[in-house]
């Protein structure tokens, strides 16, 4: 019997010569689907007897399978993706590189930084002398050890490319920055000041070392041992306090046995031209007598510098002896108690006489006080 129906799978209209209820296998989509049982209720035409049957009717061939819908989709997805890929791994790619090159950049600069803090600031013109910003802020290590590095160096200079055995030498006149010449006469001629400009910036030499202070104190050896070379000495004062400038503050202190000797003012005073003048004519009255004690004048060169003028930083002490303390010891646990907070640096110089003891404690007060240690060679 034939009947038709439509494929309950791939819904073509099939035409086969089956029973209701049958298996059949369709031709399109190769399944097997079941003739439907409504069939049978259909009526089938009433053939006359000896009649022939008529010829069953000639199935139009079968149509060539279609495509499924959406067939076309996973293609069209795989060429958007084949042309896609490989500008997203390009993208992924640089992406990556530009990240490992910033991480390489922010380690460098990081080095950079971290060197940058240990340097040392030259005793050279500087509106903040010895300053440094913050040294590794968010580091509590490294700024601990970058302001002990500081501590030790920013005040003290290298050594002066003037020869050793020259320092000092005055056979001829000095000529002596920021004392005004001519007619100033008087008692600054007397040393052989002559004219000069005035310096700029926070810095001073003496016998050699230097430092960038804006408030700086000699401490000078006036014992009779220092007969000989007090006039030196005394002329290389001179043209160290003379080449200070305007916006520095100064103090000079000779010790002895018994009450140390200060610039009539007993404090800190502007290295203004006339300042300079009395001084000259205070270096001029000392005279070297008594034995070596510094202990109260470094006593009062830390009480004159509590009380600076102006809030700038940097202080600075000159120390210089030609021979043995009655108690090194001693003369060291003073400072140190002195100096509690660390902010005042002292240079030590060791005038002529090259003592063993008197050169090591020399060197130990510099290392403590972030200062340079110097030994002048006498004349030869």
């Amino acid at each position: 019997m034939a009947v038709e129906f439509r494929c309950e799978k791939c819904g073509k209209l099939l035409s086969v010569e089956a029973e209701p209820n049958a298996k059949v296998k369709c031709p399109y989509c190769k399944g097997k689907v079941t003739v439907p049982a409504g069939l049978a209720a259909m009526p089938r035409p009433q053939v006359p007897p000896g009649a022939s049957a008529p010829a069953p009717v000639q199935a139009a061939p079968a149509p060539p399978p279609e495509e499924p819908v959406g067939a076309e989709e996973p293609d069209a997805l795989m060429g958007v993706m084949a042309a896609v890929m490989p500008w997203l791994i390009s993208v992924f790619f640089h992406l990556g590189l530009v990240v490992i090159l910033w991480f390489v950049l922010i380690v460098a600069l990081g080095g950079e930084q971290a060197e940058a803090q240990a340097i040392v600031p030259s005793a050279e013109l500087s509106e903040t002398p010895g300053g440094q910003i913050e040294p590794g802020q968010d580091d509590p290590d490294m700024e601990a050890r970058s302001l002990e590095r500081i501590q030790q160096n920013k005040w003290a200079q290298r050594d002066s490319t003037l020869p050793s055995t020259s320092v000092g030498e005055t056979e001829s006149k000095v000529s002596v920055i920021g004392i005004s010449g001519g007619s100033a006469g008087g008692s600054a001629a007397a040393f052989g000041l002559t004219t000069g400009g005035s310096g700029v910036g926070p810095k001073s030499r003496f016998f050699g070392t230097g430092g960038n202070a804006y408030h700086i104190v000699y401490v000078v050896d006036r014992s009779g041992s220092m007969l000989d070379t007090l006039d030196l000495v005394r002329r290389e004062m001179l043209r160290s306090v003379s080449r200070l400038n305007e916006a520095q503050t100064f103090h000079v202190i000779f010790f002895a046995t018994g009450t140390p000797k200060e610039n009539p003012p007993r404090r800190l005073v502007y290295a203004t031209i006339e300042n300079k003048r009395e001084a000259a004519d205070y270096l001029k009255s000392i005279q070297a007598q008594g034995r070596t004690d510094p202990i109260p004048a470094l006593t009062r060169a830390f009480q004159v510098l509590q009380r600076t003028p102006n809030d700038r930083t940097g202080k600075l002490i000159y120390l210089l002896t030609d021979g043995e303390f009655p108690d090194n010891e001693k003369v060291l646990t003073t400072i140190r108690g002195l100096n509690k907070q660390g902010d005042v640096h002292i240079n030590t110089i060791l005038h002529y006489h090259r003592s063993p003891p008197v050169m090591k404690v020399l060197q130990a007060i510099a290392r403590e006080n972030g200062g340079r240690f110097k030994f002048v060679e006498p004349n030869q």
